[in-house]
């Protein structure tokens, strides 16, 4: 299966969208923690071509346990290709911000141009709605989640519908795992 990816830096970020300030911490040479960076994190992209459908990717780990030793590198700063998901051992910090359906699946008489993204990452993600709210929707159930609700995701195939009139922003951490076990799996 072809992973999900939506996300591409042809269509930039719209002015409206939410801007998320980074800080990150690093030690010192004596020992001392300190803020080494402080900024409007720059790794934004949009996703399915529509400029206020967009991903901050705030940080990201390969490993388990992570490696917070040695010199402090931006993960997002490298030629590694974006992805969606974490590495099996790794993790994903990111924002997403949603915009309501009627602006990038639905032309203006109202007819569906793109479909639900619905897709799978071998990870459990936690997500938390910081502004807004989305229709969670999996493959046989939906549920409507506002400000402060939190969705732990096992795998499963997922996709996100917000059905309002005002822009959805969820925070997401990934842990990368395994998919869950179908009817009919062999081992």
């Amino acid at each position: 299966m072809a992973e999900y990816n939506p996300f591409s830096t042809d269509v930039e970020p719209g002015p409206e969208t939410t801007r998320v300030r980074r800080l990150v911490t690093d030690v010192d040479e004596t020992g001392r923690a300190y803020i080494a960076t402080d900024e409007l994190c720059s790794h934004r992209v949009t996703g399915h071509g529509c400029p206020s459908y967009v991903t901050t990717n705030l940080w990201r780990t390969d490993e388990s346990p992570a490696n917070n030793r040695g010199e402090l590198v931006d993960p997002y700063d490298t030629d590694q290709p974006l992805s969606v998901g974490p590495t099996p051992n790794g993790s994903v910090f990111r924002t997403l911000e949603l915009p309501p359906d009627t602006e990038w699946r639905f032309d203006d008489e109202g007819n569906e141009v793109k479909p639900l993204a619905f897709h799978t990452t071998a990870s459990v993600d936690y997500a938390i709605v910081l502004r807004g709210e989305i229709w969670a929707l999996i493959d046989d159930d939906e549920a409507l989640m506002k400000q402060g609700d939190v969705l732990i995701q096992r795998g499963t195939r997922h996709a996100w519908s917000n059905r309002s009139n005002e822009s959805c922003l969820l925070a997401f951490v990934l842990v990368g795992g395994n998919l869950p076990e179908l009817p009919g799996d062999t081992a």
